[in-house]
């Protein structure tokens, strides 16, 4: 067990630093007329240009005239099942600049600063692949021998190594993370939900549709490699492989499907320990417990207590003999990166190549970075801020997040079927929002963290490191200068129990944002972003929280009902579109993301256009674009993409 959004539940997003964000002070009456600036530099101008295809009609083909020549241009990365001209580019930009500094710690520790020393000793050490393969499984094979003698499911010892599998992120059976309470935020409870699964959804194991077929089938083929990787014959390793299979594919006919766990109402279920003894009552929760280290714990919300009464019923009725190698199996793929050769190329083949198509495996330094970054993020963070989130950036950011949240709050009286009590109490919590950027003001302390030159020992030791740090939070008032991605990370999230919206400086890169970009190529990269984020306090899910987070219904009923009719036209809408033919859009999944895609770009015209007409952003121009041009233009060139 991690962090929230590695363990169970992706609820939209989580956490942050205070940050209030009020309204902007009034600007000084602006001039009639804003005299335009000179034509954008070169170096601004060029990507966006060489991008697009001017000879596509943009009424038409709105896509292919913003991101043809990029289209055209580039080519699916072999190691990639998916290529987007933002978030890929600035990954892999990010990734090699981290990639820089840790070679360079790895090669030289600083004598000085015992943690930056062991971020160059983690990387060093997750490099070596040829020590990783002298080593085997000495690493992991304690617990697999306690796999293997544990002989009772259910009792004291097995739930203890049930918890040691969650601390080294072995996701098996069930899945928890300590988070706010829903309906009293400030308190951090332990929330538990359904897991255990090794393909990405239970749709793959209950359609029976040819793809779906297919990869459960070559999933089976995979855990029986696995298995006899680590030293089952050939007959065991298959017919165990069937048996995981088996016992997977009944606890995928126990879960929910996704889109029914997007309703924090109906998800949040407070039982207590007593509670969940109660729907459980096959297993030592006490013991599982303890083994996390947070013996005594009684304030816990199950997701769904039918879901975890009936995962409870199907361990009480499968026998160790299937267990014992599903135990097994999610152990050895979870710590593959560290594991010989064979079970590095096995775990490629199937989930790189079968399950998300990518043609070649990343690059080992790739994977190592990742690692450390995961590992030590907020260390290893210190030097990439410096160079690539400098001067000003953070004011630039956050001036363009007040205009966002300005712009909001203007359109709400546009609203016709919100009642003035509703829209009070929507301006409230648009006024109470902090917002974080960049970077934590406080970065953490990795001093406790244990770092040798064994790759595998190093990864266990973290993923305890990380699983301790958020656990023992559980009981405690609860954290909101706690982030929840590393500043390097691409990604923006919407914290709903604090009200919080959070902008890594890893996001904060070109094509997104640049504090020498046009104020309208900013608005309609990141500030269509911030816009989407802070919708997410608004949409079908969000809105349920008021402005202390906490989830009650502050929205009057006609309003609530008239929201309710026009989500569901947006549901109706996203699930008319196909991804491919015969697979439709999942609307009702989807549904938050497309209602803040919708608020993000709406929002970040409005506030561009109040930023024109008060002076603050004077027009300017991209080749034959107009800056409006500009703005939407930037907005697509985000999204270019190939799969």
């Amino acid at each position: 067990m991690r962090t929230p959004t590695s363990l169970l539940l992706s609820a939209a997003c989580l956490s942050g630093l205070l940050a209030s964000c009020g309204p902007k002070t009034p600007a000084e009456p602006p001039p009639a007329e804003p005299a335009p600036l000179p034509q954008a530099p070169e170096a601004v101008a060029q990507p966006v240009l060489t991008s697009m295809d001017t000879a596509a009609d943009p009424c038409d083909d709105f896509y292919q005239y913003a991101c043809g020549g990029w289209l055209e241009a580039t080519e699916l990365p072999a190691d990639k099942p998916s290529w987007t001209r933002s978030f890929s580019v600035i990954a892999e930009e990010n990734r090699s600049f981290l990639r820089g500094t840790l070679k360079a710690l790895s090669a030289n520790p600083p004598e000085d600063d015992a943690v930056q020393a062991r971020l160059g000793q983690f990387y060093g050490a997750c490099m070596d692949t040829e020590a990783i393969d002298a080593a085997g499984l000495a690493g992991i094979q304690p617990l697999l021998d306690t796999i293997d003698k544990t002989k009772r499911r259910g009792g004291a010892r097995w739930m203890k190594l049930v918890a040691d599998l969650h601390l080294v992120d072995a996701g098996v059976f069930w899945g928890g993370y300590p988070e706010g309470d829903y309906k009293e935020p400030t308190l951090t409870i332990l929330h538990m939900g359904q897991g255990g699964l090794g393909l990405p959804d239970r749709d793959y194991y209950l359609k029976d549709d040819e793809r779906s077929v297919a990869t459960v089938k070559a999933y089976e083929a995979h855990i029986a490699t696995i298995l006899s990787l680590a030293g089952a014959s050939e007959a065991d390793a298959a017919k165990q492989a069937a048996a995981v299979v088996g016992f997977e594919t009944k606890l995928a006919e126990a879960h929910k499907p996704k889109a029914e766990l997007r309703d924090p109402t109906q998800t949040f279920n407070r039982i207590e320990l007593e509670g969940l003894k109660a729907e459980a009552e096959q297993l030592d929760w006490d013991a599982w417990l303890d083994g996390l280290g947070i013996a005594g714990t009684t304030t816990i919300n199950v997701q769904s207590p039918e879901v975890m009464s009936a995962t409870a019923d199907l361990i009480a009725n499968t026998d160790m003999a299937t267990l014992r190698p599903y135990m097994r199996y999610h152990l050895l793929r979870s710590t593959a990166t560290y594991l010989p050769q064979g079970f590095r190329d096995e775990v490629f083949a199937f989930y790189g190549k079968q399950v998300y198509g990518q043609q070649e495996d990343e690059a080992r330094w790739k994977k190592c970075v990742r690692a450390t970054d995961g590992a030590m993020g907020e260390a290893l963070a210190q030097a990439f801020i410096d160079a690539r989130f400098p001067g000003d950036s953070k004011d630039k950011a956050l001036e363009l997040i007040g205009g966002i949240q300005d712009a909001f709050e203007a359109r709400l009286p546009a609203l016709d079927w919100m009642d003035e009590e509703t829209r009070a109490k929507a301006i409230e919590k648009k006024n109470t929002l902090a917002n974080q950027i960049g970077y934590p003001d406080q970065w953490r302390d990795y001093s406790g963290l244990e770092v040798t030159d064994d790759a595998l020992a190093n990864a266990l030791a973290s993923r305890r490191f990380e699983s301790r740090f958020h656990l023992d939070r559980v009981g405690q008032p609860t954290d909101p200068s706690l982030w929840y991605m590393s500043p390097p990370t691409v990604n923006a999230y919407y914290h709903p129990l604090y009200n919080q919206m959070v902008f890594p400086a890893g996001i904060l890169q070109a094509p997104f944002f640049d504090r020498d970009f046009p104020a309208a190529m900013n608005f309609g990269a990141i500030g269509m972003v911030m816009g989407h984020e802070l919708t997410h306090g608004f949409d079908d899910s969000g809105r349920k929280f008021d402005p202390k987070g906490r989830m009650i219904e502050w929205w009057t009923p006609e309003a609530a009902e008239k929201f309710e009719a026009r989500a569901q036209c947006v549901e109706r809408q996203y699930s008319s579109y196909e991804v491919a033919e015969g697979l439709p859009v999942n609307g009702k999944l989807t549904l938050g993301e497309n209602i803040a895609d919708m608020g993000g770009l709406r929002t970040a015209w409005d506030a561009y256009q109040a930023g024109k007409a008060d002076g603050t952003y004077a027009p300017m121009t991209v080749g034959d674009l107009t800056d409006d041009q500009l703005l939407f233009v930037a907005y697509a060139q985000g999204w270019c993409s190939k799969s």
